[in-house]
């Protein structure tokens, strides 16, 4: 997968942690969560992400794009939801012959079944939530073995044997003459 186009507000609703920041926080803490969580996963893939919302509490009658955290964010409008946005994506890049490296991510299924005709390969919201995830947690055990082997010494003091540093000491004091 090279690109992966990602149906916003669908995601939102779909995992628990973005619906209860919707709950408790309010939309727009929800989609900043989102494209927080895909721009991290973006950065350490490689992976073009794409988030797609519709015009939904947005005004303007044009779409708009947006690059935020290394994601491109594009609200659709009145005339082009963010499914119409998805579609359009999806079949540039079947034209080109792209299509293969294209991934949307969306629990709409007739989204999926339209965009799968286009030969563009499709993921569940929580098969989504799982690639971030894992992603995360590759991130996160590097980090950890990264901060263990920066606490491990590289002294060379710390690799001779105890007794030759001991012999050491004593010379570097003086008492070994």
């Amino acid at each position: 997968m090279q690109a992966l186009i990602v149906d916003g507000y669908n995601i939102i609703h779909a995992w628990p942690s973005l619906h209860a920041t919707l709950r408790d926080r309010g939309l727009e803490d929800a989609r900043r969560q989102l494209v927080s969580a895909l721009g991290e996963y973006a950065a350490q893939t490689g992976v073009a992400v794409t988030v797609v919302f519709d015009a939904h509490a947005r005004p303007g009658a044009i779409p708009s794009t947006e690059k935020l955290d290394g994601v491109t964010v594009i609200f659709g409008s009145k005339r082009s939801t963010a499914d119409h946005v998805i579609e359009r994506a999806a079949y540039k890049a079947s034209q080109r012959g792209e299509g293969a490296d294209v991934v949307v991510a969306t629990d709409d299924r007739l989204e999926r079944d339209v965009v799968g005709a286009m030969g563009v390969a499709t993921m569940g919201a929580r098969a989504l939530e799982a690639e971030v995830a894992r992603v995360a947690g590759t991130v996160n055990v590097e980090t950890r073995r990264m901060r263990d082997d920066s606490k491990r010494s590289t002294r060379l003091e710390d690799g001779l044997d105890p007794e030759i540093r001991r012999r050491l000491e004593r010379l570097r004091r003086g008492e070994d003459r």
